[in-house]
């Protein structure tokens, strides 16, 4: 793929959730679900990029247990995923959700020979195998997302929007549960595991707040919190993968926030680049003072944040910094909201983001901006 261009990939649902694909091998891989309110219509369509010719090759699978609003893939199996679903039942005329644990039968997408090109492109949407399906606690309870445990294979965590709870995979029972504090009940909207601090400490999104829980305790206080990380509503968060004090927060305010929640009155380094909501932000695996962001202002915007992310020379000087803080580029093939940006778990210079109209756009961080960075 030329670093200039990107490569679109179109769906014909809507669709607000991605996630790359984790293993092994160097393959990027995204999974994209779709958001189709018609019945047995929902699928996940598995995208891979060929890097040698910039060509696309995909499988799609069915998913008949409702639209997708949120998406991960298992970083301890890379055939196995978890999605966080609505479906409606025309029996009680009720919507109910649910966190459902599927197996891919193979994790291969690339044909290989044109024989194998033939049947896949005369293929329908193949099965997968469900594993596991969690209900909430309550049945009228909205899920915002669940998330894998960094290390513990038989752990998630579910925010739904009035509690984060820590879930046995085999049991379904809630191992840690917390629920909001005061006479305001501010819902949860979204979480992540610290993959510092031994991973046992998950941050949940409380309204316009970051509130984090211990989850070795029963106890519901938070161990730490970021009151007012935002002036508006807080959309996601995620921790700085190389600084175990630092991470990145965004919401309805168009503001890109970095924190150290040591000391989380002000933010270390802010941004308001997009000019609406934004949606989602996540650091680069490698590269921390990349950050990719996506907004309801139809854009993705590829961000340095090289001042907060500085290391000591041996003198105990500042080194010079690599990249200028800001926009180092800003991608606009979409047409509607970017609801999600991820980095390749294999390549860390390729990228994805998605839109609401079933756009996802592939894309590399610019030659120049790499080479400041590895030089």
């Amino acid at each position: 793929m030329d670093e200039g261009n990107s490569i679109i990939y179109g769906l014909e649902h809507q669709t607000r959730a991605l996630s790359p694909q984790y293993g092994e091998n160097d393959a990027i891989r995204f999974l994209i679900g779709t958001q189709s309110l018609k019945p047995n219509a929902n699928q996940v369509h598995v995208v891979e990029l060929e890097e040698d010719t910039g060509a696309l090759h995909t499988k799609v699978f069915k998913h008949d247990v409702g639209e997708i609003w949120y998406l991960r893939c298992s970083p301890h199996d890379a055939a196995t995923l978890m999605t966080t679903h609505n479906s409606y039942d025309p029996a009680t005329s009720q919507c109910t959700m649910g966190v459902s644990i599927l197996k891919l039968p193979t994790v291969e997408v690339i044909p290989k020979d044109l024989e194998d090109l033939s049947a896949i492109q005369g293929r329908n949407a193949e099965d997968m195998t469900l594993l596991k399906t969690l209900s909430p606690e309550k049945p009228e309870e909205v899920l915002r997302c669940a998330e894998w445990h960094p290390t513990d294979e038989s752990r998630i965590s579910i925010v739904c929007e009035n509690i984060v709870s820590i879930r046995d995979i085999e049991t379904g029972a809630s191992v840690v549960s917390a629920s909001p504090e005061g006479r305001a009940h501010l819902k949860y909207t979204n979480g992540k595991w610290n993959p510092h601090q031994g991973q046992c400490q998950f941050a949940a999104l409380q309204d316009t707040h970051v509130k984090c829980y211990d989850t070795r305790s029963d106890s519901t206080k938070p161990v730490w919190s970021v009151d007012s990380a935002h002036s508006q509503l807080a959309r996601d968060l995620d921790f700085n993968p190389n600084r175990q004090f630092q991470l990145a927060t965004v919401g309805d305010d168009a503001a890109l926030n970095i924190w150290d929640f040591r000391k989380g009155k002000e933010p270390i380094f802010t941004r308001t680049d997009h000019s609406h909501w934004v949606w989602t932000v996540r650091y680069n695996t490698y590269h921390e003072q990349l950050l990719l962001t996506g907004s309801s202002d139809a854009r993705a915007l590829l961000t340095a944040a090289a001042s907060v992310c500085r290391d000591l020379s041996d003198d105990g000087e500042k080194r010079s910094d690599t990249l200028e803080d800001g926009v180092l580029q800003s991608y606009e093939q979409h047409e509607d909201s970017v609801y999600c940006a991820e980095w390749s778990a294999a390549d860390p210079w390729t990228f994805a983001s998605l839109s609401y109209d079933g756009r996802l756009v592939l894309s590399r961080v610019p030659r120049h901006f790499k080479y400041k960075i590895l030089l």
